[in-house]
Formats: C-alpha cells, structure tokens, sequence
C-alpha cells in the first residue's frame, strides 16, 4: 500500500472517529434522555396499563431500591438484573411527573440504611460464612404511612419484574382494596382442621396472589344474602349449597354484581386436599350449579371431561417395571388458538395447565352471549368422569381415542340480560318435615326435598342491567402442582410460575371487579415459545408406532397369559400333573416367543426414540447453522457479482 493511501486511510478513520462523536453530542442535545427500546419484548418499554396507573397517582409515592453492591460484585448475575430494575425504576418516576419520589440506597453493614431495610421488611441474604447480609429488595410508602415491599427481587420473576413494580405502586397509590367474596367447597386456604389443631397449613398461591391485590373474605358456603360490600363473588367447585346460597348468589347477579364461577365434573383438587366440606373418602367431587347456569344460558356437560388429543400433557403410564412416558387425553396444556386472544382477560396469556376439565355450551335460545375464552382444539372428545377417577387407563384411553372433530369450550365469558333462577320466589324451607301422603294428592305432591317457595316483595326477576359472569369449567387450575414451582427461599415462600393459571384467575378478577390496568403486564415477558413443530412431528412419529407397539404388548400378554397356565396344569385331584414332552415343547416355543415378542417391542421402542433424537438433532443443528450457512451464501453471492462486475470492467478497458 502506498504512503498517499495510507495516509487516506488514516485520515477517514479520523473523520469517522469525529463524526460519531459529533452525532452523539448532537443526538444528546437534541433528544434529550430519550432512549429507542430495541429488545425482542420492549423490556424497557413502560405498557399502556404501567402508564395508566402512574397516571392516577393523586399523592407522592416514595419507592426505595436497596441494593448491596457487593452482591453484584460477587455474583455478576444480580449486577446484570440489578441494573435492569434500576433502569426501570427510574423509567417509572420519569414517567409520573414527580408523583415519584426514587432514592437508590446501598445498606452497607452495621450502617443506619441496613437498619432502614430491617424495618422495612426487606429480606437479608447471606452471601458468605461470615455471616454479613446483602439486599435486593425495594420498599414503598405513601403519605398516609401505607407501606409495601418487594422483600427480595428473585431472578426467576425477571419477566414478571413491572407487574410486580406497578401492583406495588398501584397499592399505594389506591390502598382501599376491592372486596372478593370466596364461595368455596375446596380447602384453598389449606385445611382448617389442621389449623384448629394449630398443625402447618399453607393456602395455594393463586389465593395468596389475590390477596396482594384485593380484601379476599370467606363468606361460607351457607348464607341467605351477599355482604352489601363485597365487590366480585368468586365460586369455587360449588357442591350441594342451600337454595337460600343460590338465592342469594341469584340475586346479587340480578341487582348488577359479577361473579367468577369454577366448576368442575371431576375435581382432582378436592380428592387431593380433602376438608370439611370433602372429606377423605366422599367419593367423586362433582359441581352442582346447574340451576344457576341455565339460567344465565349456559350448561356444562354432565358427567364428561374434555379430552384433548394436541394439548394432552405426558405423564409416567404403564404398570410395574414397565413405565412408559404417554400423553394423558384429560390433562391439558393449552396455547395458541385454545386461548382467546380478543379477550383481555385471556389476550397475553401463553399458556394454560387444565385437569379433567369440563365442557361448556350455551343453551338454545338463551338471551345472553356465550363467548369461548378458552377452548379445545379440534382433536378432542368427550371422556365419561369415571375413567379419570383413581388410576386412570392413562394408555387404555389414548388408545380408544376418535376425535369429534368439535372444539370445546373449557372457560367462558357470559354477559346480556338474564332472568332469575327462582321466577317462583325466594326458598324458605329446604327439607320440610314428611308429612303422611294423601293418595288423592299424590300425584301433586312434592318431592320430600324440593324447596318450598314464598313471595319476596325485594326480588328481582330481570336483571337491572347485563349480567357479567366468567365460567371456567375447571377447579384443578387453581392447584399448585399444576402450574407453579414453590420453593422456601430463606423462609419465605418463591413462587414460580410454569403457566398462567394464576394470571387468567387474577384477569378474570381485574376484569370482574374493574380494575384492569394490570391485566396486559402479568405476563408481560413471560410468553413461553413452545416448539410446536418439533411437537407435531414428535406426535406424529408417536403415532406410527403406537400402533405396532400395542400389538406386540397384546401378543405378550396373551403368550405370557398361555405359558402361566401350561405351567400350572393340574389333575382332577388339584394336584400338579408332569408335563407331557408336547407340553414341555409348547413352554420352550412359547418362552422363545415372548423373548422374541420382547425383542421387537424393545427395537419399536428405539427406532421411536431414534427417530425423536434425529429429529431434534435436526433442527437443533439447524438452528445453530442455518443463519451462519445463510451470511456465508449471501457473502459468497456478493463476492461472485463483484468478480464479474471487475471482469466486465478488465474487459471494457
């Protein structure tokens, strides 16, 4: 190269060097603190409902990050997050006009701060054997001494990290709470029995979620009229209520209330945390809300669960030695088009785990509109509740599986006008005592259980306006183990969250009871990309050989089934009778068929396997390359045109 384009070079370097410097210089005058959120899910992007909420603020919130710098310093994940929740912070009192009032505090040892994180409830974490705490939590106050707190910022609730931020404030912001009336047959709250005893119990998350939000009281399941202030009835797997409790139920939907309604055809729940209400050994637990139902136009399917083909979750099947991993029809994962995405309650929601769960329709000529919040997909039928009792035939269902090609519906949205359940008046007498039949009267007489009716001058028989009701036709949702990990993080309970179970319930109350400005960031970041072309081919690889392997295994057990009993021969006397050589001839060909049936069975099995590990590898090794692969044709591509662009300038010269 020469000195003269050597000196070019370095002179354009300079140039550039300047240029940028320039554009920044100008950009920060110009622009001011504005920043361009270029991450793939706007992480630090504030959402319509964050600015809603900050929005509404009236009075100063005063927030305080206290973060020990050494716990970044020694474990470099927490620097990183720690720089995430600042950043966000400061984006919210930005955002609020001076409603906010953000301190970042370091609480070093022994020192007054440390004291000031003690007091607030912050979580101290030892970060060594000397014993010296370490905090990553944030503390909050408004200017009637209202105080929250976010004890310890967990990395595993990074993508629930503004929810967390703007319930806090908005908790502060507003701190009289909406009132959730509970209607519950199942031990949510854990068993009472064992808290009588003073034994430890503990409520499921989902109820302990709430709690953060709104005044969650427990109105029984016996009552003759709704508390004037509760806001939302939420009822839970109603079994065997008094007609008075649906009365009441009735009328609070006709006087304009909202209810969230769970019920289940077969609740795993109840047969898992036993009560009062469910005892240990009652038998199937069954929703009764049927009167209720039909009169807001909808009726769930007696006695089936939903089994569904595409969401089946897999689970250990197979008996003895011989488990298999199968997917079980009456467990679901539900995601994409199984969730409504046009309804805000359901709109963000990635995914959802349902157990034995029902199959909503809307009655012919019903006045009000049914709308599908979640659904199945069109691989799915209906199962009778008594093959998923106990033990259920995990395989023995997947096998009988023909799918009906209608997508049910598991959750549901109510709203229009509706009449009352009770167009004869309000029950006064439940079990009226037996009285001698009258054979005259016989025909006319009532049932000895049938509810007696009396006029109430207070009913209401048409709703005073559109009623707003959620059905879901599901109570297992509400499990802990069916969507959320619980850990003990230095005696505190962490959740986290494996699906959104907690989120639709939590919408659906946002919704209900008008508070929705949280509904959008719950699970803001927390969209689970699901492989589903890898599913489907997996599926269908699993498919092909099903066949092939229920052959073999009934080709076992008929050969095993036939070998038992040449072995076990015996005379008139009961007595075992000495094999005939044809005999002994039959258990040593049919012992050399059960190896060889055991031999096929065990090579199906592991070409399926085989075939499942090609098939990741495949698109493992695609994804890896495929972008590399593509840069380097495309490099090769412009090199190629540049060669012929200088031949056909060498060849004009």
């Amino acid at each position: 190269m020469s000195r003269s384009a050597t000196g070019m070079t370095l002179a354009g370097l300079g140039l550039a060097a300047v240029l940028l410097i320039s554009v920044n210089a100008l950009s920060g005058k110009l622009l001011g603190g504005d920043r361009f959120d270029l991450t793939d899910q706007s992480l630090y992007t504030l959402s319509d409902g964050t600015k809603a909420v900050l929005a509404k603020i009236d009075e100063p919130v005063t927030l305080k990050l206290f973060y020990s710098k050494e716990l970044g310093d020694q474990v470099p994940s927490f620097g990183v997050f720690a720089q995430r929740v600042r950043e966000l912070l400061q984006e919210y009192a930005a955002d609020a006009h001076g409603k906010i009032n953000l301190q970042i505090l370091d609480p070093q040892p022994y020192s007054e701060v440390e004291d000031q994180a003690t007091a607030a409830g912050l979580q101290g974490v030892p970060l060594d054997e000397g014993g010296e705490q370490v905090y990553f939590g944030l503390a909050g106050s408004n200017s009637t001494d209202d105080k929250q707190n976010i004890a310890f910022f967990q990395p595993d609730r990074e993508r629930f990290l503004e929810y967390d931020l703007t319930k806090l404030i908005q908790q502060l912001a507003f701190p009289k709470k909406k009132v959730i009336g509970l209607v519950s047959s199942l031990s949510l709250d854990g068993d009472p029995m064992a808290r009588m005893q003073g034994q430890p119990t503990q409520s499921q998350v989902v109820l302990d979620q709430l709690r953060q939000g709104f005044d969650v009281r427990d109105v029984s399941t016996s009552f003759d009229k709704v508390p004037d202030d509760i806001d939302l009835l939420m009822v839970v797997q109603p079994q065997k209520l008094p007609a008075k409790t649906e009365y009441a139920i009735d009328q609070f939907v006709m006087k304009g209330g909202h209810a969230l309604v769970f019920a289940d055809p077969s609740s795993e729940f109840a047969q898992a945390h036993p009560s009062m209400l469910s005892p240990p050994g009652s038998g199937p637990s069954t929703a009764s809300f049927d009167r209720l139902l039909k009169a807001w136009g909808v009726e769930l399917v007696p006695g089936k669960v939903v089994g569904d083909r595409l969401a089946a979750r897999k689970v250990n099947a197979g008996t003895g030695t011989r488990v298999q991993a199968a997917e079980y029809l009456a467990w679901l994962n539900l995601k994409g088009d199984q969730i409504n995405h046009d309804d805000p309650v359901t709109g963000q929601l990635g995914q959802l785990n349902f157990a034995t769960a029902g199959a909503l329709r809307p009655i012919k000529e019903a006045k009000t509109k049914f709308e599908w919040l979640v659904r199945s997909s069109a691989q799915a039928e209906l199962i009778d509740t008594a093959k998923v009792q106990g033990l259920p035939d995990v395989l023995g269902l997947l096998a009988g599986f023909k799918a009906t090609g209608e997508r049910y519906t598991l959750a549901a949205r109510i709203t229009g006008p509706a009449d009352t359940a009770f167009p004869d008046g309000k029950p006064v007498d439940e079990k009226p005592e037996e009285a001698k039949p009258d054979p005259s009267k016989a025909a006319d007489a009532p049932k000895p259980d049938a509810p007696k009716f009396a006029a109430d001058p207070n009913q209401v028989k048409t709703a005073q306006e559109p009623i707003n009701v959620i059905v879901v036709a599901d109570s297992d949702l509400l499990d802990d183990r069916f969507w959320v990990q619980v850990q003990d993080f230095f005696g505190q309970r962490a959740a986290t969250p494996t699906a959104n179970n907690g989120d639709l319930v939590q919408n659906a109350v946002d919704s209900l009871a008008g508070t929705g400005d949280l509904i959008g960031l719950r699970s803001r970041g927390s969209a689970v990309r699901p492989f589903t072309v890898v599913d489907q081919l997996q599926r269908q690889a699993e498919d092909s050989y099903r066949a092939k392997e229920k052959e073999l295994q009934d080709k076992l057990r008929e050969t095993q089934t036939k070998l038992s009993e040449l072995r076990t021969t015996k005379g008139p006397d009961g007595k075992e009778v000495p094999l005939t050589a044809e005999q002994q001839q039959s258990i040593n060909d049919l012992s050399s068929t059960i190896i060889q049936t055991r031999q096929q069975l065990r090579q199906v099995q592991l070409a399926l396997r085989q075939d499942i590990d090609r098939l990741k590898g495949l698109l493992v090794g695609l994804d890896v390359a495929l972008v590399p692969i593509a840069i380097a044709l495309l490099a090769l591509v412009i090199g190629m045109v540049r060669a012929q662009r200088r031949k056909r300038r060498a060849h004009a010269v």
